[in-house]
């Protein structure tokens, strides 16, 4: 189940708001029902193994107040051996068998979400080891925090400090319900009206035959919608799940601000998904050493992983290494100069290497990826071609409104109206609301007989 679906938005979270208001007093007991109902519709022999992830991590943490270190290495392998058996063990078996290595290669179907909730448990392990959250003695609250369905299958990686203290003491009012609705409809705009078009456009160009007579503009064209789909699919989830937690009265952090606004890639990389950034930061930079010593070894070490964390395939790792040698690179030359140079140049360096990077990580099958590159920088033997010039001709509305809606609007028209003289509260509900059942319609009508609609991050 997704959220951009019929069926969780009108069937779903109805059930869910109404039973979650009646039984306020058991309010917890009715989120984790909902969300074990809610993992459990697609996967739901996987529900056991993250119940059974909440066992061991609960232990473990009361261990870790007790033992200290040795507990926290035994969550550590227990996590990470889980991550590694679903997500990686297939893969490792398969290239072992094509150099001719006689293995069985297991058929393990990857469970969603196991690598968000993973983290999660891994960071509250390291936290409480470190002091700075204690062990949650109450069974039911640390399985609230792991199975919550708002940010339970793709993000974000929400911190347990961060809603430690809400898990039991949380309070709404009519301003969080506002703006957390207003905040789900956003998200669903953006993943609905937006990255599912983007998603046909760059399905057409870059997929089957479109990618076997694939001319320079239609690459362009391609990879460009890939580009804008990607951060629409994502970041609309994110504020999905950050709208229904406001609602619920959870506070999570931002997951985006803006990516596309950068003016290098170690910008580029502090705004894109922030919860995976700073966890890597803050759970393997930092430990290895960070900016003190080794920093060149730390920062590949850290990006070979950020990339291998988002799937089994050679490309993810080829990605992060990209996206590592950039990133050293500037600590070293841009970072040092780049108040001298003009930001407009900044801007399209920084979103060039970034439509490169999505470029590797879009083919896992390097031929493709070989194929794609060739007429991405010129090599195809024509420049342009019908498909691509009516793609850009047909959709472009599209293009307009997803570039537009790539910049901080929000923040530009909430500045415009605090500048007001006379702020006219009535008129702005009024059109929040007229915005919010545009956003909710158009969202519905184009969720009607959709045949493509699933999040892409779900499947890292």
């Amino acid at each position: 189940m997704v959220f951009s679906d019929l069926f969780f938005l009108f069937a779903f979270l109805p059930a869910f708001a109404l039973c979650y208001l009646l039984f306020k007093r058991h309010r917890n007991a009715v989120l984790v029902a909902f969300s074990l109902l809610f993992y459990a519709w697609g996967e739901p022999v996987y529900v056991l193994l993250m119940l059974a992830s909440v066992v061991v991590n609960y232990f473990v943490g009361l261990g870790i107040a007790k033992k200290g270190k040795p507990a926290l290495v035994i969550g550590l392998v227990f996590n990470l051996g889980v991550l590694a058996t679903f997500k990686y063990l297939s893969f490792f078996c398969a290239e072992l068998l094509s150099l001719g290595i006689p293995v069985k290669v297991p058929q393990i179907a990857l469970p969603i979400g196991i690598s968000f909730y993973t983290f999660q448990s891994i960071s509250y392990l390291i936290d409480v080891y470190r002091g700075t959250t204690p062990p949650q003695r109450r069974f039911r609250d640390l399985l609230l925090y792991i199975s919550m369905f708002p940010q339970l299958i793709a993000g974000p990686i929400v911190r347990y400090g961060t809603i430690a203290t809400e898990i039991t003491d949380r309070h709404v009012d009519s301003k969080d319900l506002a703006e957390g609705m207003m905040r789900f409809l956003r998200g669903l705009g953006k993943k609905v009206i937006l990255a599912n078009q983007l998603s046909e456009i760059s399905s057409l160009m870059l997929t089957g035959s479109g990618l076997e007579n694939l001319s320079t503009l239609g690459s362009w064209v391609g990879i460009v919608a890939f580009t804008l789909q990607i951060y629409f699919d994502f970041s609309g989830y994110s504020d999905m799940a950050i709208g229904i937690g406001r609602c619920l009265g959870f506070h999570f952090n931002e997951n985006f601000n803006h990516p596309y606004c950068c003016d290098s890639i170690t910008d580029f990389w502090r705004r894109w998904h922030i919860s995976l950034g700073t966890f890597f930061r803050d759970y393997l930079y930092i430990p290895l050493g960070g900016n003190r010593r080794h920093q060149a070894l730390n920062i590949l070490i850290v990006w070979m992983l950020t990339g291998f964390w988002h799937g089994a395939s050679w490309n993810f790792l080829l990605w992060g290494v990209f996206y590592g040698l950039i990133v050293m690179l500037e600590k070293y030359t841009l970072l040092r100069v780049k108040e001298r140079i003009p930001r407009p140049l900044l801007h399209i360096y920084s979103l060039v290497l970034v439509i490169i990077g999505w470029g590797i990580f879009y083919f896992e099958d390097f031929g493709q990826m070989k194929h794609f590159f060739h007429a991405f920088f010129g090599g195809a033997e024509v420049f342009s071609d019908f498909t691509a010039i009516n793609t850009l001709s047909s959709y472009g509305w599209l293009w307009v409104v997803a570039i537009v809606f790539c910049l901080p609007v929000r923040e530009w028209l909430n500045r415009w109206v605090a500048r007001w003289n006379r702020p006219r509260p009535v008129l702005l509900t009024a059109v929040r609301c007229i915005v919010a059942l545009l956003l909710l319609t158009a969202s519905v009508a184009l969720l009607v007989g959709a045949t493509n609609n699933a999040f892409l991050y779900t499947r890292f």
